[in-house]
């Protein structure tokens, strides 16, 4: 494994006044590879540092070089090719072509199945700017919904928070806010007074919510991905990509609806100054139902994006990262939104827990085993395909013998459309055989014999 040196706040000085940076140099193989299941950039950058200012805030007047915000991935960070198949390439006999986006990066992805309905340079790092609230969201949620917190509970805001610049609520030093107000002005109005009051609420202190954030971002296989800072402010090492950004977009979709709410807010009014969503998207496309802008001068503008159609079973997710303005990036999801919900759909074909075969057990208190899955199984295939022309087998082991335990994998089902394989998943027990007694396994260890005997001479 390539070994990236930690960035100390002493060496990020050093580089602001150099032309040297201190991370590795990407390998020529970068871009062909799959990254290392053990490599996480969130655990290889533990010493960088975010520049403060006097009062202990992010110093927004630090201009801090792209190449000391987002370093380049080694070879165990993977390149494009590090991003699963997405269905344009899998669906190529389809007619299927790719959409066009003007933007640096983007992908679109299914938030049910996570499947990766299309992506161009999606594991490219970049800084991910204010779209990094969306992490801190996250971590907020998981608080909520374990009853850490909650949406009622009243907060001091720490005059570090008012001391942040950039975008912000406009909290008062000493002021007591709910976390449900901090909430909305971080995500509509991008609050940076807000997101570093409820980190420092939640984790007492910016540096050690930062900590929280990154093994997060472990947990969620968010490879190509470290945050330096809460709120998204430039900092050494800060950066995420497309396709982590989705992943991340997909978990707060689906993980805890009960709060995605607050994301569809168009306006928020706090102390008497109402400011809309930075998100323009909500304003321009019907369908749309929130996430996150960001933007930096060395990045561009970027959105993580959801979108759902009434009556319609897809939802979606997109990111764009990189484009010129506001604007541009709400347009740009749009019309990838426009493709995706236009040449794609979703189609179930088995619900989880059913029972799709009965297999014979050999030794066991009973004589059989249900099979089945332990998902459902649902597919996103182009709309011009004929759901008919799906074509499902099951591969089963042999010799199935007792014990046998609920969940245990017992073969596989194979999806293919004209002999191209689709979707490969897991068969396996819906319910558990004991062992039977000795004259019972005595009886099928010669009952087995002789049946494998005879199957050896095709009988």
């Amino acid at each position: 494994m390539t070994i990236i040196k930690q960035l100390s706040l002493a060496a990020t000085i050093a580089a602001l006044f150099t032309s040297s940076t201190v991370f590795a140099t990407p390998n020529n193989d970068a871009m062909n590879t799959m990254p290392n299941s053990d490599y996480f950039a969130a655990t290889q950058y533990k010493e960088a540092q975010a520049p403060l200012n006097s009062f202990g805030a992010i110093d927004v007047k630090t201009s801090i070089p792209e190449s000391i915000q987002v370093p380049s991935a080694p070879v165990e960070a993977g390149g494009n090719n590090g991003v699963p198949e997405t269905l344009v390439q899998k669906w190529t006999q389809a007619g299927i072509f790719s959409p066009q986006v003007e933007a640096r990066a983007f992908i679109l992805m299914d938030a049910n199945t996570g499947q990766i309905i299309a992506s161009n340079d999606a594991n490219m790092r970049m800084a991910p700017a204010s779209t990094t609230k969306l992490m801190l969201m996250y971590i907020v949620e998981q608080k909520l919904a374990d009853g850490v917190i909650s949406l009622d509970s009243k907060v001091q805001v720490p005059e570090v928070a008012w001391r942040t610049g950039g975008s912000r609520m406009f909290l008062k030093p000493g002021s007591f806010v709910s976390v449900k107000d901090l909430i909305s002005g971080m995500i509509v109005e991008s609050g940076n007074d807000a997101a570093v009051t409820l980190a420092n609420y939640i984790a007492g202190s910016q540096s050690s919510f930062v900590v929280m954030m990154n093994a997060t971002a472990v947990k969620l296989g968010m490879h190509n991905t470290h945050f330096t800072t809460v709120m998204g402010l430039p900092a050494p090492a800060h950066f995420s990509t497309a396709y982590d950004l989705g992943l991340l977009g997909q978990h707060i979709m689906n993980d805890y609806p009960q709060y995605f709410h607050f994301f569809s807010q168009k306006y928020f009014e706090y102390n008497h100054i109402r400011q809309p969503n930075f998100n323009r998207l909500l304003f321009t496309y019907q369908y749309a139902t929130g996430m996150k802008t960001g933007s930096t001068e060395a990045a561009g503008y970027s959105l993580v994006s959801s979108a759902e159609i009434p009556n319609n079973p897809m939802k979606l997710v997109g990111v764009v990262l990189g484009t010129k303005s506001l604007n541009d990036v709400a347009a740009q999801s749009k019309a990838l939104f426009n493709y995706g919900f236009h040449f794609f759909k979703q189609d179930s074909l088995y619900a989880a827990n059913s029972k799709l075969s009965e297999q014979k057990v050999w030794g066991g208190q009973q004589n059989t085993v249900s099979l089945g899955l332990e998902k459902s199984l649902t597919l996103v295939i182009p709309s011009s395909v004929d759901e008919k022309g799906l074509v499902t087998k099951l591969q089963i082991d042999r010799d199935i013998k007792a014990p046998v335990d609920k969940g245990e994998k017992l073969g596989e089902i194979t999806v293919t459309y004209k002999d191209q394989v689709i979707k490969t998943e897991s068969l396996v027990a819906l319910n558990s055989v004991q062992q039977g007694g000795w004259f019972t396994r005595t009886w099928a260890s010669i009952s087995l014999y002789f049946h494998n005997l005879l199957a050896s001479y095709g009988l």
